[in-house]
């Protein structure tokens, strides 16, 4: 008879740690599974929201109708707004220009995910704020508008008026619409983008006009009821028109010397500030200051074109007025430091030196460099040729709105 072997079980501590070690193995896998699953997803969401981010902004569709005002303001708006996303793009493209892979780590990829939301929801804001101006009506105001003064829109007639005073207001109302609009029209003339000064100086001479017209429309402002025989104009006429005369003399004298200022910073970044004389540069910003600034304050009020004859009796303001506007006349255009003629790009003494250079010269890296440095020097005498117009633009512009210019152009 066969006895069965009596079965021994192994130890139990064994039987545990085997068990452990398994259990640690399935969790580690599941883990990695888990984590490699996670990597994968965050890496797809990743990738699509970078091709979201840096997708090449849409056109804008063509505007609804919109009021002149509006028109210009929405303008100006959109204009600014892309400038603001081409900007932004740039900067977005330079930040994620290293692209993650299945080697990133996974926080770091979390952390990257996290930026790319945060920046493409900006950068929705504001294509929304782009689209909401491009709409009939203005929005409601916004942190991100670029452009914090508005633009005041035209009011419609008053219907209440007698026939007598509707027919003046019809009068004014034309010819300040059509003043506006040739504003409108010049400010669209202008370099592309306007600056924020810029817009300012044009959002307010371009108020006091509206602002004048609407007066006449509402019937604030009536033919006859506002002059008298020992008065004149009434407060609010004499208000209006007095700030309509002075945006417009000032727009012209604050732009150019804004301008100035500009192409100045400009000169010095390209390296031909050398070549400025610091007296021309600062009589030119104290001749146009003090014009502008006579303008604001009120002191060439009065002032009239007829008046700026020297033969003519002259009244404070205009003898006023002449002074600064020659003074102007004088400075305000900033001739750069004598700049001889054998320092003009292409001249001929530089194109025999290098030619004998070129030719004397059996070493190639010498002729290479004196290549690079003809290319140079001609680079940096185009830069203070360009900065000779500008200059010289920026004065025969401005020159063009003086009242003296006229007078002494119109003289026979």
């Amino acid at each position: 008879m066969i006895r069965p072997t009596p079965f021994s079980p192994p130890e139990s501590g064994a039987t545990l740690g085997r068990l452990v070690q398994q259990t640690h193995f399935i969790q580690g896998a599941v883990v990695k599974s888990l984590v490699d699953q996670g990597h994968s997803h965050l890496l797809g969401n990743t990738r699509n929201l970078e091709h979201a981010l840096l997708r090449p902004m849409s056109r804008m569709p063509e505007s609804a109708p919109q009021e002149k005002g509006h028109q210009l303001q929405a303008w100006m708006h959109v204009s600014r707004l892309d400038a603001a996303l081409e900007a932004f793009d740039q900067e977005s493209r330079k930040r994620f220009a290293l692209q993650p892979d299945a080697n990133t780590p996974l926080q770091a990829l979390a952390q990257r995910n996290e930026q790319l939301a945060t920046r493409m929801e900006a950068r929705n804001a504001l294509m929304d704020r782009r689209a909401a101006w491009a709409a009939t009506t203005p929005p409601a105001s916004s942190e991100l508008d670029p452009i914090p003064l508005h633009v005041l829109l035209p009011a419609p007639l008053n219907s209440r008026l007698t026939a007598q005073d509707l027919k003046q207001a019809v009068k004014h109302v034309n010819a300040l619409d059509k003043e506006t609009g040739l504003l409108d029209a010049h400010i669209k003339q202008q370099p592309h983008p306007l600056s924020q000064v810029e817009e300012e100086i044009f959002i307010k001479q371009r108020n006091a006009l509206t602002e004048y017209r609407n007066a006449w429309a509402t019937g604030r402002l009536k033919g006859s009821s506002q002059f008298t025989t020992t008065v004149g104009l009434t407060p609010e006429r004499k208000r209006l028109e007095q700030n309509l005369e002075r945006n417009h003399q000032s727009a012209p004298v604050e732009l150019t010397l804004h301008r100035l200022e500009r192409t100045l910073e400009t000169a010095h970044r390209n390296g031909a500030g050398e070549k400025l004389s610091p007296q021309a540069v600062n009589a030119a910003r104290n001749a146009l200051a003090n014009l502008r600034d006579a303008w604001r304050n009120g002191r060439l009020d009065g002032s009239s074109e007829a008046g700026m004859d020297p033969m003519l009796i002259l009244t404070s303001p205009n003898n006023q007025r002449i002074k600064l506007e020659l003074a102007v006349i004088e400075h305000a255009f900033v001739q750069l430091n004598t700049v001889p003629r054998t320092e003009q790009a292409g001249s001929a003494k530089d194109r025999q030196a290098f030619k004998a250079l070129i030719q004397s010269a059996n070493n190639t890296h010498v002729k290479h460099a004196a290549i690079r440095q003809l290319k140079d020097d001609n680079k940096q005498r185009a830069l203070i040729a360009e900065l000779n117009t500008d200059l010289h633009t920026l004065y025969t512009d401005l020159r063009s709105h003086l009242a003296i210019h006229h007078i002494t152009t119109s003289l026979p």
